[in-house]
This record gives structure tokens, C-alpha cells and sequence, in this order.
């Protein structure tokens, strides 16, 4: 029986026995506990391509798996307990792939696993391959708990590759997908961080800095009970006082660069009004209008 399967196989198609495929697997777990696993690997094989419809072609599975996990090749092992996911979802031994899968990718995201260039220096595993796969669990995953999980080794990864709008996407996914897993107030506030970040990267975006603090005032109503709470009302502070300094950035921008006076009122006037937001950046308005006025009192109102 060749193993042409594609995706999982059809209700009621696994043979009920198959005591060649039994021997098999049974040799091969003798092989490998004398460390022979090039030989348990022959014959786990066969299983696996000769015997699919067998009740043992997933655990032969499982077992490739592990013997390339011994012989120190993730990437085979990863595409082995994949096999398991993809066409025996029925079996008891679909979530124990998933595991092995995610043991493995987080692995990877911690800098413990090597990937090889021409079979001669070991590298660290490529990012795209570890976000690859982490994405590939986070997708299959039958459990929230486990999906959550691949969520947030995900998203922190990005974040160490300073990938931060795809970590920030992942973070925001992961709330929305998961609110009652205990990753996603972690996941929300480093979604608040990150959206507060971009401004000391050099992203003077104020769509970001309004994201930011609608993510951090989030916080405060999805956890109110949770220890970030300070953190995130304070958060929300900050990204207003922001606000309201680029917009008297804004403001000085049309006086003195654009000389267009009337959006440069319509700016100091509204920052006035948000003194309570940011009191210096009031006060700097309040001087830029005097000027203003005192220069082109036809500009002195902000209407047309």
C-alpha cells in the first residue's frame, strides 16, 4: 500500500489490524533503544509509506519524529510530526504532535536549535523557518491554551527580531482571539509599548500615538484587576501629553515653515484647550498665538 494520502484520511479507512506494520514498529523501537537509528529510521519508514491506513502508521510517525530529533535534525523532525496533524486528526496522538512541534519551534525562537550551512558550520535556525512554523501550530492547534501559547512565543520572537509592527499584529491577534488566556493582558500592554514605541523610533505618526493610547486604555478595561493597570492608565497619560505636543508641533510648523496662520491658530487654539492633557505645551501656545496676533492681527481668529 503506497502512501498517496493527501490531508487527513477518510472515516472508517484505517485497517483494523496489520501485524506486519506491528512488527515493524516494534523492531524499530528496539533499534532505537540501542541508538541503531538509522535502522529504526528504515523501518519506520516503511510504516509510514507502506502501511499509512494501519491503527500504527501515526505512532510510527511520532517515532520518525523523535529518532530525527536524536540525530539532531529539526527541520525533518518538524515535517515528520506535521505528517501526524495533517492526516490523522483523529488519533489520540494529534495533540502530542503539536506538542513536539511546539517544543521544538520555541526552541528555535530561544537560540537553542542550529541549522547547518553546506552540512559544515551550525547557524542559528533562520527566523523566517521558526516564525514559519510557530505560525503553522498557532494555526492547527486545537486547544486556546496551546494556540495562545504559539501566540506569544511568536510575538515576542518578532519582537527580538525587531519586527515589531508583525509582533504588534500577533500581540493584537491574540487578544482578540484569546482574551481569557492568561498571555493576553501581557499580550496587551506590550501591544500599547510597542504602538508607544514607534514616536522614540523616530515614527512621529500620530495614528500610531492614538492607537497607542486606545491600546493602553484597553488595558484598563479588559484587566482592570490586573498589577498593569497603573501602568497602562499612566501609559494612556503619556501618549495623550504626546497628542497634544505634536499637534503644537503641527501648529508651529504652519507659522513658521508653511506661513499658513489660520491652521496655525486653529492648532494653538485647540492645544489651549488641552491644557489639562499638557500644561507646557499650552503655555508655548498660548506665547505663539500672542505673537501671532500681535503680527497679523487679521489673522487673529482661527475661522476663514
Amino acid at each position: 500500500m503506497c502512501d498517496q494520502v493527501e490531508g487527513p484520511l477518510p472515516a472508517g479507512s484505517v485497517t483494523a489490524t496489520d501485524p506486519r506494520a506491528d512488527e515493524l514498529v516494534e523492531r524499530a523501537q528496539a533499534l532505537m533503544a540501542k541508538n541503531k537509528l538509522s535502522a529504526a529510521k528504515s523501518l519506520l519508514r516503511e510504516v509510514a509509506e507502506y502501511h499509512s491506513l494501519s491503527p500504527i502508521a501515526p505512532r510510527a510517525r511520532i517515532l520518525l519524529g523523535e529518532v530525527e530529533e536524536r540525530r539532531n535534525d529539526p527541520r525533518e523532525a518538524f515535517r515528520q510530526y506535521g505528517k501526524v496533524v495533517e492526516r490523522y486528526q483523529g488519533s489520540e496522538l494529534y495533540e502530542q504532535a503539536l506538542n513536539r512541534q511546539l517544543a521544538i519551534a520555541t526552541a528555535a525562537a530561544n537560540g537553542k536549535l542550529k541549522g547547518r550551512v553546506l552540512w559544515l558550520w551550525d547557524v542559528p535556525m533562520e527566523s523566517d523557518k521558526v516564525i514559519e512554523w510557530l505560525e503553522t501550530i498557532t494555526k492547527n492547534a486545537p486547544y486556546a491554551d496551546m494556540s495562545a501559547t504559539a501566540s506569544s512565543i511568536l510575538a515576542d520572537y518578532l519582537v527580538k527580531q525587531r519586527r515589531f509592527e508583525e509582533a504588534a499584529a500577533v500581540y493584537k491577534r491574540l487578544v482578540d482571539n484569546y482574551p481569557d488566556s492568561h498571555y493576553a493582558p501581557g499580550a496587551q500592554m506590550m501591544l500599547a509599548r510597542l504602538l508607544a514605541s514607534s514616536h522614540t523610533r523616530g515614527d512621529r505618526n500620530l495614528v500610531n500615538l492614538d492607537r497607542a493610547r486606545e491600546a493602553y486604555e484597553e488595558y484598563t478595561l479588559l484587566f482592570p484587576d490586573k498589577a498593569g493597570v497603573n501602568e497602562a492608565r499612566e501609559g494612556a497619560a503619556e501618549m495623550q501629553r504626546l497628542l497634544v505636543q505634536q499637534e503644537l508641533e503641527v501648529g508651529k510648523y504652519y507659522m513658521q515653515r508653511a506661513r499658513e496662520y489660520a491652521a496655525a491658530i486653529f492648532c494653538f487654539e485647540d492645544v489651549i484647550r488641552q491644557a489639562s492633557l499638557n500644561p507646557q505645551a499650552a503655555e508655548e501656545a498660548q506665547r505663539l498665538l500672542a505673537q501671532l496676533r500681535a503680527a497679523a492681527p487679521t489673522q487673529s481668529s482661527s475661522q476663514p
